[in-house]
């Protein structure tokens, strides 16, 4: 198994992750350059992103494929995700989630109010039209 940013090219088969893990991927167009995969043979198997707004970032998208599950992919690409914002210069990372809130804690994610989210993340299409209004809002604060 190996990671790397995805590229265009990818975009069709993350999306068609996203599509059956029932995650949003209208907008993943504009935030590829901000994505990684993880390939297996060659095969992409997961995939997750950032938006980058600032200091303050939108995890989002994370996915894995079913059968590769429970094997710590979804927490590699977060821990990649991560160092990536951190590189970019963000110190604080956002999420929004319905099914996840457990994984995302264990990873050091708490959850926030919706009132409580700054505003760049209110004005992602994320927040705004694509994820539930049942989603929660997670927040974890980026220590290197």
């Amino acid at each position: 198994m190996n990671h790397r940013e995805a590229t265009h090219k990818d975009l069709k088969v993350i999306k068609k992750l996203l599509y059956t893990g029932n995650l949003p991927s209208e907008d993943c167009d504009e935030h590829i350059n901000n994505f990684i995969v993880v390939e297996n043979n060659e095969e992409i198997i997961a995939a997750g992103g950032i938006e980058v707004y600032g200091k303050i970032g939108l995890l989002r998208s994370i996915i894995v494929k079913p059968g590769h599950r429970e094997q710590g992919i979804g927490k590699l690409i977060v821990k990649l995700l991560e160092g990536k914002a951190h590189k970019l210069g963000v110190n604080e990372l956002y999420l929004l989630t319905e099914s996840t809130v457990d994984f995302f804690m264990m990873l050091g994610y708490s959850v926030v109010k919706k009132f409580e989210l700054p505003i760049e993340i209110k004005k992602t299409r994320q927040f705004k039209e694509l994820c539930p209004a049942s989603s929660k809002s997670m927040r974890h604060v980026i220590q290197y």
